[in-house]
C-alpha cells in the first residue's frame, strides 16, 4: 500500500486500510507497548506504539538517515521506515496473528490468564450501549487525556457491566449510572479492606451519621434492584469505573454530590488516574492498567482480562 495521508490520533478518529496496514506492521515488529488488534482505527494506543517505534528507530538503527519525529504521527518518513522494517507493506494475516500471539505470552513470574467477566458478544453489547449514550464524551475525554477509548470501554466492562447489562433495557442511561454502587466496604462476611474506610463504622466515625445514611441508602437502592435484602453497609465502588470511596478524603464532592451518576465526572476521574499510571509506566499500557488495579496476581489477572476485552471492543 502506498502512502496517501498523514495518520495521527485526532478527533474524529482516523479509520481506513492504511491505518490497518500500519497496525499490522507494528504487530509484526513486536513494537512495545503493543497496539492491540489491527482494527483500522487510529486511537491513542496506536499513536503510543508508533511513538515507541520512532524512538527505537532513532536510537537503534536509522543508520545515516534523518531521525524520525517522536510524536506518534505517521508522516511519510515514518511510513517508509516502518514498512522497510516490516519488510512488507501488507503483512500477511498469519504473520499478524503470530505477532499478536507472541505479545500475549505470559510474562515470567506473572499470572496473565485472561478470564474476563463477559464474553465477546456481551462486551460488544456493553460497548455499543456506552457508545450510543456517551460515545461523544468518551471519545473527547480520551483524546484530551491521551487514553484509548476502547480501553475506557474495557475497564467499564471489567468493573461493572456484568451487572448493568441486565438493566439497559429496563432503565434509562442516567439511572443505570446512578445505580452503579457496588462492593461492601469491608462489612460483608469473609471480606477485609485495608484502605479507608475499612468498614462502615470507621466511615461513620470520620464523616458522621447523615452522609453515612445517604450512602447506605444508595447501596440499598442498588441492592433492591438486584433482588437483595437491605444492609446497613457503606459501599466502596461508585460509577461505571468504580471510583473508590477512599477518594472521599480529597474529592468529597464526587460522593456528596452523587456525581457517579454523571458520565463526565466519572470519565474525568478515570482518565486522570489512568493517565498518571501511563505516564509513570512510560507508555507501557499493560503496566499502567496493572498499576491502576494494584499489585500481585489479582492485578495480573485484571490487566489480562481488560486487555482481552479491549481487543473485543475494537
Amino acid at each position: 500500500m502506498e502512502y496517501t495521508r498523514p495518520l495521527r490520533y485526532a478527533f474524529p478518529l482516523l479509520r481506513g486500510e492504511d491505518v490497518r496496514s500500519v497496525q499490522q506492521a507494528l504487530l509484526t515488529l513486536h513494537v512495545q507497548p503493543p497496539c492491540g488488534s489491527a482494527d483500522g482505527v487510529f486511537g491513542g494506543v496506536t499513536a503510543g506504539t508508533v511513538k515507541a517505534f520512532q524512538h527505537t528507530y532513532n536510537v537503534a538503527g536509522r543508520g545515516s538517515g534523518p531521525a524520525l519525529a517522536e510524536n506518534g504521527e505517521v508522516a511519510e518518513d515514518t511510513w517508509k521506515a516502518l514498512f522497510a522494517r516490516a519488510g512488507d507493506a501488507n503483512a500477511s494475516a498469519a504473520r499478524v496473528q503470530a505477532a499478536a500471539a507472541a505479545l500475549k505470552s505470559p510474562v515470567p513470574g506473572s499470572i496473565l490468564v485472561a478470564t474476563p467477566p463477559l464474553n465477546a458478544t456481551q462486551v460488544k453489547r456493553a460497548r455499543d450501549w456506552m457508545a450510543a449514550n456517551f460515545g461523544s464524551a468518551i471519545d473527547a475525554t480520551a483524546l484530551r487525556n491521551g487514553v484509548d477509548s476502547n480501553l475506557i470501554y474495557a475497564i467499564a466492562c471489567q468493573e461493572t457491566a456484568s451487572v448493568w447489562l441486565a438493566w439497559i433495557t429496563k432503565l434509562p442511561p442516567d439511572q443505570v449510572l446512578a445505580r452503579c454502587v457496588f462492593d461492601a466496604s469491608g462489612d460483608a462476611p469473609g471480606s477485609a479492606r485495608k484502605a479507608f474506610p475499612t468498614n462502615t463504622q470507621e466511615f461513620r466515625g470520620r464523616f458522621g451519621d447523615t452522609l453515612t445514611a445517604q450512602l447506605i441508602n444508595e447501596a440499598n437502592a442498588t441492592r433492591q434492584l438486584r433482588g437483595y435484602s437491605p444492609k446497613q453497609w457503606v459501599y466502596k465502588g461508585y460509577g461505571l469505573f468504580q471510583y473508590d470511596l477512599q477518594n472521599i478524603q480529597s474529592d468529597a464532592e464526587f460522593f456528596t454530590g452523587r456525581q457517579w451518576g454523571d458520565i463526565q465526572a466519572c470519565l474525568d476521574r478515570l482518565t486522570r488516574i489512568l493517565g498518571d499510571k501511563i505516564a509513570k509506566a512510560k507508555g507501557d499500557l499493560t503496566a499502567a492498567v496493572r498499576a491502576y488495579n494494584g499489585v500481585g496476581p489479582d492485578a495480573d489477572r485484571y490487566v489480562a482480562a481488560v486487555m482481552q476485552m479491549r481487543e473485543w471492543c475494537a
